[in-house]
């Protein structure tokens, strides 16, 4: 939903990917992991879609430096650096992945949930 908040679909294509992928992560994604004949797509397109965020985002912080978006120095402030850059972004879509690889496990394993 943040996404919605940062990138409005209305404002152009660009905005309308970074609405669009978060919110088939959020509804496709989650409602593949409800089954387990649905559960492998559900991890690949979970995968692709993080490691994709992870890339996009990651080319972001590269150019933000490089351009000088980022008004801190890093090496007088390393902390408020990474704060400020979208190194916070990175990882919460790191453990979207990871989340989605730890749901994928438990809809596969029998033990779980009382399934024998």
């Amino acid at each position: 939903m943040t996404h919605y908040i940062l990138h409005p679909p209305h404002h152009g294509i660009t905005y309308f990917w970074g609405t669009f992928f978060p919110a088939v992560d959020l509804f496709l994604v989650s409602a593949l992991y409800l089954s387990r004949r649905t559960a492998i797509w559900g991890l690949l397109l979970n995968s692709f879609l993080a490691f994709f965020g992870i890339i996009m985002m990651t080319d972001l912080i590269i150019i933000g430096a490089i351009s000088g978006w980022i008004k801190t120095d890093f090496w007088q402030q390393p902390l408020r650096w990474l704060m400020e850059s979208m190194f916070p972004n990175v990882m919460i879509a790191l453990a979207d992945f990871l989340v989605g690889l730890a749901l994928y496990k438990i809809t596969m394993t029998d033990n779980v949930l009382g399934r024998n």
